[in-house]
Order: structure tokens, then sequence, then C-alpha cells
């Protein structure tokens, strides 16, 4: 397991989850008090979550929230109530993974790959070009190896995962045309602060920068940065195309979003609690990947009549430069690599 990152930040995630609290006159649940146990009449003892995530109020995530709340409250009878603050309100997503340890934070929508910070086995969602398209994605991911990968995180990291949201294939958005691998030659593109991700973008020949993505807008727009790496939908709700009018369709890896936890206190919460979650994120889950695959064409339509410029690439020329870097993987991810593969069509 990696050693825990600097948590200086996790101060200001604290802080501001602990007002939002106070202000709303609600308890939360976070930490080592589970909170949720049921009243002397066997009902559920209110008690409030609170859920951030990284992206803007319009966009799919925050929909996703935003049901996840009805559905918990529904399934409560209205004694757990989640509180969703978007776009990075309680920090980035690293501080508010952070805040999961020490209970600031209940919950976090972020993928597998955000992990890979706490663990080496997270990396299995970065190897680039693993999937061949979005049904091989979701054989895998349908079938049992997904609950074999959860499960190994959960043990290795401590994040307990729950729901699959899926995201659709990572997309290169730029400020300049990229058709050929030779095009990336020195391209400043954002990164998440996830190794696999910077590794396989200096192996295509990108000079790729961590950062933040409530950064990525005004990076691109001043120059500091020529591109950023996101599914379709990012592109379009966060913006980016207005001062990054390119997209090269690589499709070079495909995701889902989870509903992040801490296992400890997911664990200390009622069974009943834990059940409730459970239920609303499968049923966020199914409606998010429905809507995903419905809007993608809506999405790329909106982008091309708001005058970006769309290009695809020979994909055996952008495997190429990437192929070897399975081999540095931890042996469980070059496993799991190996049955996914295996499973092309």
């Amino acid at each position: 397991m990696k050693i825990r990152s600097n948590r200086l930040a996790t101060t200001a995630v604290a802080a501001l989850a602990a007002s939002a609290v106070v202000l709303t006159g609600c308890s939360s649940s976070g930490g080592a008090a589970p909170g949720g146990a049921p009243a002397a009449d066997g009902a559920i003892a209110p008690m409030t979550l609170t859920l951030g995530h990284a992206y803007a109020v319009d966009s799919l995530q925050h929909r996703a929230a935003e049901q996840l709340a009805e559905e918990v409250s529904t399934l409560s009878d209205g004694a757990i109530t989640i509180q969703v603050f978007p776009a990075a309100q309680l920090g980035s997503w690293e501080e508010m993974q952070e805040g999961l340890e020490i209970g600031s934070v209940n919950m976090v929508i972020e993928s597998l790959g955000s992990l890979e910070r706490y663990t080496d086995l997270a990396a299995i969602e970065g190897v680039p070009f693993l999937y061949e398209d979005a049904e091989h994605f979701f054989e895998v991911w349908d079938g049992p190896m997904a609950e074999e990968i959860l499960t190994t995180v959960r043990e290795d990291s401590g994040f307990q995962l729950i729901g699959a949201l899926y995201r659709g294939g990572r997309q290169l958005n730029s400020t300049r045309p990229i058709e050929s691998v030779s095009d990336l030659a020195g391209l400043k593109l954002r990164v998440p602060n996830q190794q696999t991700y910077i590794d396989t973008w200096q192996a295509l020949g990108a000079s790729p920068t961590p950062m933040a993505l409530n950064e990525v807008f005004s990076a691109m727009e001043q120059g500091a940065i020529e591109g950023q790496e996101n599914p379709i939908d990012v592109v379009r709700f966060s913006s980016f195309y207005e001062v990054a009018p390119y997209v090269t369709e690589t499709n070079h890896l495909y995701g889902n979003f989870h509903f992040q936890m801490w296992g400890d206190t997911f664990d200390g919460y009622p069974a009943e609690v834990q059940e409730i979650l459970l239920q609303a994120a499968d049923t966020v889950s199914s409606t998010y990947r429905e809507t995903s695959v419905s809007e993608a064409e809506a999405n790329r339509q909106f982008l091309v009549d708001e005058g970006v410029e769309f290009h695809e690439i020979d994909l055996e020329e952008w495997r190429e430069p990437v192929a070897g870097l399975i081999d540095d993987a931890d042996p469980q991810v070059q496993e799991w690599a190996e049955e996914i593969l295996a499973l092309r069509g």
C-alpha cells in the first residue's frame, strides 16, 4: 500500500463541511461515530451525510448526486439526508478523499483510478487502450471481475466504492488540432495526479502536468496548458470547448465513477443504512449509464454546433508507444489486464 499523501488540506475541507452542517442544523455521521442507529421504535435515527464532487452543477455527475440524495431520502423515509456540494466546493477530489478518512466528508464521486496514490492496484483503470469499446468494458464491469477488483482495492486502500457510474471513453481536448501521435510532441496537457496517466502521455510524447480539474479552464485560457483529456460530457459541461475547440477521439480509457466512502465508516453504519446506500447507488448507476450512453451523441453534436473540430486516430499508431507500460505495473494489475485483454472480440 502506498504512503498517505500530505493531509494539510484536510483542515480546510473539514472546516467547510463542518460549517455546512452547522448552517443546516443537522448532525453529521462521519468518522468514528456511525450515526443512523435505530431509534426506540425501530426506525433509523436522523443522520446527515455530505457528498462532494468536482464537476459542474449542470453535469451528469451532479445529477447523479442529487438523484442519490432523493433515493436515499425516500428509502429511509426521510431519516437520511445527503447534502450535495458540487464544483469542488469542498476542495479538490484529493482533498475530499482525505476528508473521507477523517470524517469531514462522507461521500465523493470519483473514479477508481483516483485512488492510485493510495494503492498501486487502482492503476488498472489507467492502463491505456485496454478496452476495445464500450461493450467490452461492460462485459468486464458487469461481471465477477468488477467485484474482485473493488474488493481487493478496498482491502489495500481502505476505500469503499459503491455504484458504477459509466463515464464513457476519455478523449483528448486541446487548444490546437492533434491528428497523429507526432502532433503530441511537447503538448502541455493537464492530467489527473495519477502515475499511469502521466506515464501514458509521456510515452506518447506529450508533456503531462497534474492539475486540479477546477483549475483547468483558466489554465487553458491563459496558455499555461494546451489541453486536457476527459469524457466528452466534461468537455461540454465544464465549458472547456470555449478555450480548447479541438477534440481527438482517442477513447484511450474507459471507466466508471463510484460513490467513494471510507470503508471503516461504511462498516460502522447499521445494516439498514448500508443496504439503503447500496440500493440507492445501484438505482443511480442504472440511470447514469442509460443517460451517459443516450446523451453522448447529443453532447458531441452540441460541441460540433459550437464549432469544435473532431479528429479520429489511427489506433495502432497510438497503441504502439504505450504497449510496454503494463510491464511496469503491479503483478496483480498485470493479471487483471491479461484477463481483460483476453475478452477482446
